[in-house]
């Protein structure tokens, strides 16, 4: 049977109605993405949250009355509800509700394809369920299967406390084993400048990764269509030599179990050279995103990272809109505007990539004898060679080169061409 549900949001006095409102649509979109449909959406105000219901017992039951006249069977609340408020709400409306946390996980749980991010998922799910093992095993008997009781859930739900326990000991363990490998493969090549992708969920990271690098990474219109991080090697040209990561977007109030069963993945974000920071720039509320975006990084100790923001989906824009966007950021080179559609803006973001990769290179020059065609070949191979010219006594170049490359050539070549590395 297909889950029809209503979608209801609590506004409080601190909070604008702008941002409640956004946050439901925003619900309305996670349910969809969950496979549901959604009848009706509705926002209470109140001055503060009700202990017993959340929402209000009036509300509750204008919420049962509704659900009876659109053929709703589903209740999806726009906050994290306490086991007993989600008990007290099933017992008026006598419908399952679940609350924003459950819909993310079911649509984590529905995503998940790797083995690794199978796990993790399933950490924050059993993490999440723990304490509220009464109220699921209840309303599951009552209600049946759907959103919210998909992956790990299903088997775990029939086990006591202990057992559950004993499992994410034992998951935990392999997560801790995951991030160990991750940190001994990054040690193994410290000369890659690594780059990784962030961002709002939905902001068309994975189309750039694809365009960037070719890297057939699948790429749609909708919530976290990316959860496996995805690594493709860029080209910046000679010397250059850098990685792109692809990670899981964010969204408003991740639930922090996910934030750490994922810190495995999110380390690579939290390790990088520089992270490309990517926001639609057709949003309205694009830096409220943003910042919901700068929480999630500071969470995973990455708010510290260098950044280039990157407004994409600007073909979404009309040309004047382009136009002034471009020049309100004009005098900040981190920031690109973008559009992994039709192109336009990334040549200025490998640019801009290109500036922060080559920040620590050594800028050398000399000449090097003309019959030396290894040692030219190889200096053209690992750098960037900024000018050359050919002289009587050989070929003079001036370069910028990674320092180990450098430190390599010189090693090797530094009897071939005594002139040129002498002189830097």
């Amino acid at each position: 049977m297909p889950e029809v549900a209503i979608c209801a949001g609590l506004r409080l006095p601190e909070m604008a109605r702008e941002e409640s409102e956004e946050s439901l649509d925003e619900l309305a979109s996670l349910a969809v993405a969950s496979g549901a449909s959604v009848a009706r959406k509705i926002l209470q105000s109140r001055t503060r949250v009700d202990g017993r219901t959340f929402l209000g017992a009036g509300k509750a039951e204008q919420i049962k009355e509704e659900a009876e006249e659109l053929g709703a069977n589903l209740v999806l609340v726009d906050h994290e509800l306490s086991p007993g408020q989600a008990r007290n709400l099933e017992k008026i409306t006598d419908l399952k509700v679940l609350d924003r946390t459950e819909l993310i996980l079911d649509i984590f749980a529905r995503r998940a394809r790797t083995p690794q991010a199978k796990l993790q998922v399933e950490v924050a799910q059993l993490e999440y369920l723990l304490p509220r093992l009464t109220r699921l095993w209840g309303h599951l008997s009552r209600l049946g299967g759907g959103i919210g009781t998909r992956g790990p859930g299903e088997t775990q739900l029939e086990v006591d406390r202990r057992r559950i326990r004993e499992r994410l000991f034992r998951l935990k363990r392999k997560l801790r084993s995951t991030g160990e490998r991750l940190d001994v493969r990054r040690k193994l090549h410290p000369e890659l400048f690594r780059i990784s992708l962030v961002g709002y969920t939905n902001t068309g990271k994975s189309s750039l990764m694809n365009r960037l690098t070719d890297a057939g990474v699948t790429s749609r219109n909708r919530l976290f269509e990316t959860l496996d991080a995805t690594t493709r090697a860029l080209d910046l040209g000679p010397g250059a030599r850098a990685t792109l990561t692809d990670t899981v977007g964010f969204v408003r109030r991740l639930p922090h179990g996910l934030v750490e069963s994922f810190r495995a993945t999110l380390s690579e974000v939290a390790t990088s050279d520089l992270l490309l920071h990517v926001a639609d720039a057709t949003s309205p509320r694009v830096e409220d995103l943003m910042e919901s975006v700068g929480t999630v990084l500071k969470e995973i100790d990455a708010e510290g990272r260098p950044q280039i923001l990157v407004l994409n989906k600007c073909d979404g824009l009309d040309a004047e809109v382009q136009e002034g966007l471009r020049r309100r950021h004009a005098t900040d080179p981190d920031v690109v505007v973008t559009s992994a559609v039709d192109g336009t803006g990334l040549d200025e973001l490998r640019e801009a990539i290109h500036r922060h990769l080559c920040r620590d290179w050594v800028v050398a020059q000399g000449t090097v004898p003309a019959a030396e065609g290894e040692v030219l070949a190889r200096i053209r191979a690992v750098s960037e060679v900024l000018d050359e010219e050919i002289r009587p006594e050989g070929v003079h170049l001036r370069l910028r080169i990674p320092p180990d490359e450098w430190g390599r050539l010189r090693s090797r070549f530094a009897d071939r061409a005594p002139e040129f590395f002498a002189a830097n």
